[in-house]
């Protein structure tokens, strides 16, 4: 399980770069289409069809390593406090509740970006680019971070587990001596 890790953290490593030149593109753009727009006053057609797209990317392939690193939102605050068990009830909450919610997100994604796909909708205007992209990257992003939720809290109670029979046997130990 920790090599099947290791692999989607890889993937979701080079997703989180390609979001990162989809940020420079986005802004190369924009920013030309600034400059075309209020200076030549010939704006460009398709800037703000492919600005959209590059955002939903740039969020939506970016979860999945934060999810994987366990870097995204947490109460902290709260958590600090909790003792082993509550710690544990928080942890299969929130790794339920994001994984159904990535994973029924994600499916609905994948199902629209096919249903998209095979009528061959397009967006409109002059530049018309297949809806469906968008919703394959909504169904890509939550996808792999329903999976990576999952896998990365069986791990983590892997790692407690492999652990904790040496704090028993410290205690132990301890009481012993």
């Amino acid at each position: 399980m920790r090599k099947t890790f290791d692999s989607l953290l890889s993937v979701t490593q080079a997703l989180r770069m390609l979001s990162g030149i989809v940020i420079m593109a986005v802004m190369l753009i924009t920013g030309y289409d600034v400059v075309m727009r209020y200076v030549f006053a010939r704006p460009l057609d398709w800037s703000i069809t492919i600005s959209m797209v590059g955002l939903v990317t740039v969020v939506l392939l970016t979860v999945p390593d934060l999810e994987a690193r366990n870097e995204h939102i947490a109460m902290d605050l709260f958590y600090r406090g909790f003792g082993p068990a509550k710690t544990l009830i928080a942890d299969v909450v929130t790794m339920v509740a994001t994984t159904v919610f990535c994973a029924v997100s994600g499916v609905v994604a994948a199902t629209t970006a096919v249903h998209f796909l095979t009528a061959d909708l397009r967006t409109a205007g002059t530049f018309n680019l297949p809806i469906w992209i968008g919703y394959a990257l909504v169904a890509l992003g939550l996808l792999l971070a329903a999976l990576i939720s999952v896998l990365r809290f069986v791990l983590s109670r892997q790692e407690k587990a492999e652990d904790a029979p040496d704090t028993l046997e410290t205690l132990e130990g301890g009481a012993h001596a």
